[in-house]
């Protein structure tokens, strides 16, 4: 299964950034199904692994895309 790193504030079922919310909708638009993953500002180590310090970050089998728009061609 997919999963999208997303950003949270503390409360961890709000996402308030635009670019998670533009790779989910690509994601809803395709009909693929995601695991949401909360991220916060202060866990930069949790998201290492992308070579980034943003979100959104897509783990897609063996691999890793990074930015909104990106995730957007990575699907089509």
């Amino acid at each position: 299964m997919k999963k999208l790193y997303e950003l949270a504030g503390a409360d961890e079922n709000r996402r308030f950034s635009p670019y998670c919310w533009r790779a989910r909708m690509a994601l809803a638009h395709k009909g693929l199904e995601v695991e949401s993953l909360p991220w916060h500002f202060t866990e930069k180590e949790a998201i290492s692994f992308s070579g980034q310090e943003r979100v959104p970050v897509l783990i897609d089998a063996e691999n890793t895309i990074s930015d909104s728009w990106e995730i957007a061609k990575y699907l089509e």
